[in-house]
């Protein structure tokens, strides 16, 4: 089994940036299981209307013209709309705005990942979704 990499200080700003959707999207939201390898349910009237995926950048969103994210992680999301019928959001918390892109949108591929942990499995296949293909909430 490998190791989970997210901390407590990723899940409070996963947590921050959900709260703030709630807030300025008249949303709900609710955690979802690991399983389902996206963080949240987004729900309006006690109804799942989307699903959304929350990352936390250290950086501008201007300071690259990717966001790489892992390609199972992409997998996961068209599955989830293909068997709900309801959209997946990559949502990026960047130090000046919070985006948001559809995993339907199109990316280009390419191998990814973090060498700093020494763990082989962290290298993968990724997408690259455009910067100009986010919108800011």
């Amino acid at each position: 089994m490998r190791p989970r990499y997210e901390s407590a200080r990723d899940l409070a700003n996963e947590r921050r940036v959900a709260e703030r959707l709630k807030a300025q999207r008249n949303l709900d939201v609710q955690k979802m299981p690991i399983s389902y390898r996206l963080d949240y349910a987004l729900m309006r009237d006690d109804k799942i209307v989307g699903f959304a995926e929350i990352k936390s950048r250290r950086n501008e969103m201007a300071r690259y013209p990717t966001l790489m994210i892992s390609l199972g992680k992409v997998i996961a999301a068209r599955q989830l709309t293909a068997a709900t019928k309801l959209p997946c959001y990559l949502i990026a918390e960047f130090t000046d705005c919070i985006a948001v892109v559809n995993f339907r949108e199109q990316h280009e591929l390419g191998i990814g990942g973090r060498i700093d942990r020494n763990d082989a499995a962290d290298v993968e296949p990724c997408a690259y979704y455009p910067i100009a293909r986010f919108a800011i909430l």
